[in-house]
């Protein structure tokens, strides 16, 4: 990795063309593997893919990161069986779908326990479930717990609506097995070839015709994963470029150092128009890109109106949605919907708005203690985020946030390593320390006190430990929320860069001495 800390923000963020992308998945890639080769429907189309997941089984018998977190292991390993025992000829083959069968067995019933499913899971587990056992596996029969939800996502979903590429389903059509509409899934085709920018819709889909343009954006994937695995979602380069700008605007840097001319007209033209999407290709804007782009585009005095995130408003009274049609909002949506409102002069009934997303705040506040999002796994991201906006405030609701926000940095501290590092799901991450040093580092109204100024020192200390340890190599556990787990390359380095500069005593420049950390 570049010293990340040592150069300008925009160099952290990168040349467009040279930026990293969102790395490989195991669902992802078990889909590429359960294609068939149209010349020999009894082999795999992308045999590399079929590999790899043999190669990357976990010792336990499951699919999915590094973390534990039993909602992408369950999904993931459902995934790769399906493709598997269809397609696998070899005894480790089947000394694999062994492995990962016993897992389901083993591990299936803690999903339950798990506070927050991943994209789509109501939909897609039942249709995983049956794909195994399509294929001769004997997928245990109390995997599927999501009926209730299941049935609420279909309620909320426009019939009409099913194979819109303007609907967020989109993204998640594998769930239709056998049911999928051939014409349908042709409509719901981006004209960049994929359906949704999703690999897995888009294997799914190409399985059933041999579609060329399917098949480039595919071969696309593979080619910029090196060959083998795919990413959960693909392309996504404006909500990279927005959420690793945001961590380090978080940090105190100048927005006028994180978004290029180009990138402030795009976003503009789309804060214009109906919001911000991830990707120019995904027609479906968001209340996140929205909000975060509204915000940095007014620090750098473009003239824009924070009237589009009403769109996104649950209602009267209500608070903010992601997405249309959505089952339950997001902390982070909201937090950063007050964060460009209270930034952003203008929007209407500003002040009510604002107290009414407090109260939202302090109603999702865990056991009083912290926030955990629906787009990420840790807590730790969260309330890096709480803290930082709650302190941004202006001072009448700063005061009305102080309790929430006393009790959250709190946390943070106790909670942090004897090393310096943070890490919620029993093991420390470079991601989740940074996220710790923001919290304690800029998330007060005034200057970090003596004690938080020593836990941020250590926490930068691991991250150097860390980062001489491991070669600067860029393993990041996947804690992104999407289909399973993933991790967004640029983010997370941005976030660490963000972390390395607000802990050297305070300073919010991003020019200094300290260097990237690794996993």
């Amino acid at each position: 990795m570049v010293a990340i800390a040592t150069a300008p923000a925009s160099s952290v963020l990168g040349a467009p063309g040279a930026r990293p992308g969102i790395a490989g998945t195991a669902y992802d890639t078990a889909w590429l593997a359960g294609v068939p080769d149209p010349a020999d429907p009894g082999a795999p189309r992308f045999p590399a893919a079929l590999a790899w997941l043999v190669e990357h089984q976990r010792p336990d018998g499951s699919w999915g990161g590094a973390v534990r977190y039993e909602h992408d292991r369950v999904l993931g390993t459902l995934a790769a069986l399906g493709s598997l025992a269809a397609f696998g000829r070899r005894a480790e083959d089947r000394e694999a779908v062994a492995r990962g069968t016993r897992y389901l067995w083993q591990r299936g019933h803690l999903l339950a326990g798990e506070p927050v499913e991943p994209v789509g899971c109501e939909l897609l587990l039942p249709a995983l479930v049956e794909r195994a056992r399509h294929a001769g596996v004997p997928v245990p029969p109390h995997l599927d717990i999501y009926g209730r939800e299941r049935a609420e996502k279909l309620r909320l979903l426009p019939p009409d609506a099913l194979y819109s590429p303007r609907v967020t389903v989109v993204h998640s059509l594998e769930f239709l097995g056998d049911a999928g509409d051939l014409a349908g899934l042709r409509a719901a085709r981006g004209a960049n070839g994929a359906l949704g920018n999703s690999p897995a819709a888009t294997a799914y889909y190409l399985a059933r015709t041999d579609d060329p343009r399917a098949l480039a954006y595919l071969e696309d994937c593979l080619a910029r994963n090196g060959g083998a695995t795919a990413p959960v979602l693909h392309p996504c380069e404006t909500f990279e470029l927005l959420w690793a700008a945001y961590h380090l605007f978080l940090a105190g840097a100048p927005a006028a150092r994180l978004l290029g001319r180009a990138d402030r007209a795009t976003l503009a033209a789309a804060l214009r128009a109906d919001g911000v999407s991830l990707s120019p290709t995904f027609p479906i804007a968001d209340a996140d890109d929205t909000a975060v782009a509204l915000l940095l585009l007014h620090e750098l005095g473009e003239p824009v109106a924070p009237g589009v995130l009403a769109r996104f408003a649950l209602g009267p009274g209500g608070c903010f949605a992601s997405f249309p049609h959505e089952r339950h909002a997001s902390v982070g949506v909201n937090l950063h919907a007050l964060h460009a409102i209270a930034r952003v002069p203008g929007y209407r009934d500003r002040e009510r708005t604002m107290a009414r997303l407090l109260d939202y705040l302090a109603g999702e506040q865990r056991g009083g203690l912290y926030w955990l999002d629906k787009w990420h796994i840790s807590p730790f991201y969260a309330t890096a985020h709480a803290l930082c906006v709650l302190a941004d405030l202006p001072p009448d609701l700063a005061a009305r946030a102080a309790p929430l926000a006393d009790r959250a940095r709190e946390w943070v501290r106790q909670t942090q390593n004897a090393d310096g590092s943070w890490g919620f799901y029993g093991e420390p991450t470079a991601e989740e320390t940074a996220y710790g040093v923001l919290a304690l580092a800029r998330g007060a109204a005034d200057r970090p006190s003596a004690r938080d100024r020593r836990r941020c020192a250590a926490g930068l200390r691991y991250l150097r430990t860390l980062d001489a340890a491991t070669a600067g190599t860029e393993d990041y556990p996947p804690l992104w929320i999407d289909k399973c787990l993933y991790t967004p390359t640029l983010v997370v380095r941005a976030t660490i860069a963000a972390a390395l500069a607000v802990a050297r005593g305070g300073r919010t420049t991003l020019d200094g001495e300290a260097k990237g950390a690794g996993r």
